[in-house]
């Protein structure tokens, strides 16, 4: 047996325990009832703060802080 046979094995017996094991995930996994209620309160709260905005690099540098406590707004305060 070559070297090249032998990787080439190696890759399909690798590709169809991914397919195997993907196909198992996607047929048995589902969210507990406390994820789901996590989820829907994080959409809420983005749809309170004016939705969900990603920042880019130049953003990020603007808005970050080093100051601890100080940096934190009582806006963003967890009651």
């Amino acid at each position: 047996m070559s070297i090249q046979l032998a990787f080439l094995l190696f890759i399909v017996v690798a590709l169809i325990g991914w397919g195997v094991c993907e196909l198992k995930s996607k047929s048995t996994f589902t969210h507990s009832e406390a994820e789901k209620k996590e989820v829907e309160e994080m959409d809420a709260a983005d749809k309170a703060n004016g939705g969900y905005h990603e920042m880019d690099i130049h953003e990020l540098i603007s808005h970050n802080s080093a100051k601890g406590y100080d940096a934190v707004d009582s806006k963003d305060a967890v009651d």
